[in-house]
């Protein structure tokens, strides 16, 4: 049976999937074959999804498999049918345009921004330095927040004190009897630099008091203790100022 027109092209009704569709398995019923539908019957194409397991499904019209006559290709053992098939050949001129555009993908230049390491570390010591999970609600909510985050909150609010400056955030969820995080009470132990001269013990409260508030209004965090560890004595900050 015939099935080109006067230009040598098959007509529309009967237009072969492109290769990617052939290779993927997303063809469907042909025009006239399972779904009931002709090529005069305004389907389009007639390409879609199929309406009945059709053990011929993957065969192209002349009855051959398309895979077969890639590989037939590949090994250049193409047999007298598929050199003459309209069908067959449309099969290879798809994937030739495929496999051609494929390669000219692959040898387009990618703009790499020149702190590409550096961001790309940034976000691997970040994924491995969470810390531990710290629950939050109540016990049914399924709800967490990392120490890391959690941390770096507390610490803002400490440095927010004049002359102080936070070093280090530890913080110890709450512990049921077997040793698991639950929610509850958290205990921060915050290590800091303070002003030469200020009054530690007083300073020390309105840290504590700093860390609590952020906590509980930042967070959601009640917090049971806050251990305040001066690591440093920093220069006052009128004698920063002299010293400019």
């Amino acid at each position: 049976m015939d099935v080109t027109d006067e230009t040598g092209d098959a007509p529309d009704a009967l237009r072969l999937p492109s290769a990617a569709e052939l290779l993927a398995g997303t063809r469907g019923t042909p025009p006239g074959r399972g779904s009931g539908s002709t090529p005069d019957s305004g389907s389009g194409s007639g390409f879609g999804e199929p309406t009945d397991i059709d053990p011929d499904e993957e065969l192209l019209p002349c009855g051959r498999e398309p895979e077969s006559v890639l590989e037939h290709a590949a090994a250049d053992a193409l047999d007298e049918h598929e050199r003459s098939c309209p069908e067959c050949q449309a099969v290879l001129r798809d994937h030739s345009v495929l496999d051609q555009v494929t390669r000219e993908w692959a040898e387009l230049p990618v703009p790499v921004p020149d702190d590409l390491g550096t961001r790309v570390m940034r976000l691997v010591r970040a994924e491995l330095h969470t810390g531990r999970l710290l629950p939050l609600g109540e016990p049914d909510e399924q709800l967490t927040l990392t120490e890391t985050a959690a941390a770096r909150t507390l610490r803002a609010a400490a440095d927010a004190e004049p002359g102080v400056q936070a070093r280090s955030c530890r913080i110890r969820p709450f512990e049921n009897r077997a040793g698991a995080a639950v929610p509850g009470p958290v205990t921060v132990r915050l290590s800091v630099g303070v002003p030469y001269g200020e009054p530690i013990h007083a300073l020390a409260d309105r840290l504590r008091e700093r860390v609590r508030r952020a906590a509980t209004e930042r967070l959601g965090l009640e917090v049971a203790k806050v251990d305040v560890d001066v690591v440093g004595l920093e220069p006052a900050a009128d004698a920063r100022e002299g010293n400019r």
